[in-house]
């Protein structure tokens, strides 16, 4: 989303970095015509309590060569706000402060300490032929600290961006984005769904579900029965999850009167969840399945279980394609 003018680097590709609680993600992606993307590293390092943040990225940065890198990180979902609205009718030059006069009542913090930037979206069949559009308001402090975090580690940033652009990017190379798919992540503390088409982001929402959540269920009724004892931990966790997917489809069927979306895609740490894709076909009226990398990606194998946890927003934001914002 958020771009900066960096000097052509000597190692092809882009690498997508991610700061999360537990320690710095890394994933370069190499994209070539008419290959399937091709992830050339892949790495996890948690944070040395004994260590700074920023030795430990320092030597994540050395090992990886990231200076000679092109690179992308994304920000927290408290450092930003996503807004969908209709976009003002002005020239180009004057869009982002047509927006940013538009949003100011609708982000937490002060319009003038944001960043601002926008991109389309696609809406031929809605009411009145309006025009919507996304805005991405980022805090400007937050910004900066990853500008500073960078550049202290010796890291080539390129590129700022956010978890639901690197979930659209991660949708793009399915098949099934080419009719359109929901997909579904899920993180310790919560989970994302966005709706893409074409590689284009329709909608996104979030929700207070997590693995943790959905791991640790709950302590079940005296009466009921050893079977349904280890399945009622989740199920009021799986409801959720099917309320906040039909309400999603709701949505985008009603708002951007686009042809349904019959498919569901989750990640492979959703899809691991016993009995979670079962309930969701048996409760939807959409096609469930689970992210196979094998039929999108070309990896070391000994990375899959980092690909498909906690590097899968850096795996994301690798495999963005534009070379600048809107």
């Amino acid at each position: 989303m958020f771009p900066f003018l960096k000097d052509k680097r000597a190692i092809p590709g882009l690498t997508g970095i991610e700061l999360r609680e537990d320690g710095v993600s890394v994933v370069s992606v190499l994209r070539e015509p008419g290959r399937v993307p091709r992830v050339t590293a892949c790495d996890f390092v948690a944070w040395n309590g004994a260590e700074e943040r920023e030795k430990v990225l320092s030597r994540v940065s050395t090992e990886h060569h990231l200076k000679r890198a092109r690179c992308t990180t994304v920000l927290d979902s408290n450092e930003y706000s996503l807004l969908l609205t209709e976009a003002p009718d002005v020239p180009g030059e004057e869009l982002r402060a047509a927006v940013r006069w538009r949003i100011k009542d609708l982000i937490d913090f002060h319009v003038d300490d944001a960043t601002i930037d926008v991109f389309d979206v696609t809406t031929p069949n809605a009411p009145g032929k309006t025009r919507s559009m996304y805005v991405v308001a980022a805090r400007n402090a937050a910004i900066q600290r990853r500008v500073d975090m960078c550049d202290a580690a010796g890291i080539g940033l390129d590129i700022i961006d956010i978890p639901e652009m690197a979930q659209r990017n991660l949708a793009a190379i399915l098949s099934e984005d080419v009719r359109g798919v929901v997909m579904l992540t899920l993180t310790p503390t919560r989970g994302l769904i966005t709706i893409t088409r074409q590689g284009e982001l329709f909608l996104s929402r979030r929700f207070e579900v997590g693995l943790d959540a959905l791991r640790a269920g709950g302590d079940p009724a005296p009466y009921v029965d050893q079977a349904a004892i280890e399945m009622r931990p989740a199920l009021a966790h799986f409801d959720q999850i099917v309320l906040e997917v039909q309400r999603s489809l709701d949505y985008f069927d009603s708002h951007f009167r686009q042809a349904h979306v019959d498919q569901l895609v989750l990640s492979p740490s959703a899809g691991g969840i016993p009995g979670l894709v079962e309930h969701l076909n048996q409760n939807l009226n959409i096609k469930a399945s689970v992210l196979n990398f094998s039929d999108v990606l070309q990896f070391d194998a000994a990375h899959a279980g980092i690909l498909s946890d906690r590097g899968l927003v850096a795996l994301g934001a690798a495999l963005r394609q534009e070379e600048k914002a809107l």
